[in-house]
């Protein structure tokens, strides 16, 4: 609920989505068994974790697609019927007091996606939307490929979006030509494939019975409810 509450909070102050009540930010497809819902916490010294980023993947099966299929449906079929394991990463949010100057957080979060799509998934295409203003970032640094554009997306109050794709199989080869021979700092080869990142071990699997009880098609009705019952401090994104 954290990560909802922080993600609602971003995308309000974006404009990405109008406030709702309880101010969470939670899509249909977060029912999905095989959803994920990444975090990011600061710690207190005294085991108190506060989330300052989210992000959530979503694999293409049959328990209601992509997000992105609202305005992207054609482009995504495309790689479905070449037989390619396509996932999603969306309603990521980074709390602003730790996004502005700093990109060490987002960037951490990215190497965590793509490590699980990678390593324990085992997708070939790591889809995204996003705002024209980000493509910069995508494009030209994490070397992710336009396929698609509109200028009006229902999904995020009607901004305009462009839908990238990464091609997940060839992604190593193609960061080690670009940034093997920069210096570490600026090296994402090694940022991402050398650095001794913490591994994810997840076996599905082993995973399936602890996902039943979190996820379902009444997990989104019973997380709402949970918001309601429960008090639980937040840190305010929003200026009054």
């Amino acid at each position: 609920m954290s990560c909802f509450r922080l993600l609602h909070d971003v995308y309000v102050d974006a404009g990405f989505i109008q406030p709702c009540s309880p101010p969470l930010r939670i899509i249909p497809q977060h029912s999905n068994s095989e959803t994920r819902v990444f975090m990011g916490c600061l710690t207190d010294g005294q085991g108190e974790k506060m989330p300052i980023y989210t992000a959530s993947l979503f694999p293409d099966n049959d328990q209601g697609g992509l997000p992105m299929d609202i305005g992207f449906q054609r482009q995504v079929d495309v790689l479905r019927n070449q037989g390619r394991r396509v996932v999603e990463v969306g309603c990521l949010a980074t709390h602003p007091l730790y996004r502005k100057g700093n990109k060490n957080i987002p960037m951490l979060g990215n190497r965590m996606i793509v490590s699980y799509a990678m390593n324990t998934i085992h997708a070939d295409d790591l889809l995204i939307t996003t705002h024209p203003k980000y493509l910069k970032i995508y494009e030209d640094i994490l070397l992710f490929e336009k396929i698609g554009e509109i200028p009006s997306f229902s999904y995020v109050n009607n901004n305009p979006a462009v839908a990238l794709r990464l091609n997940l199989n060839t992604f190593a080869q193609r960061l080690k030509e670009i940034y093997a021979k920069m210096p570490i700092e600026k090296n994402l080869y090694h940022f991402f494939f050398e650095s001794g990142s913490t591994s994810i071990d997840l076996s599905l699997e082993e995973e399936k019975e602890k996902a039943e009880r979190y996820y379902g098609a009444d997990m989104v009705k019973r997380v709402m409810a949970l918001a309601y019952s429960v008090n639980r401090p937040f840190l305010p994104l929003i200026a009054a």
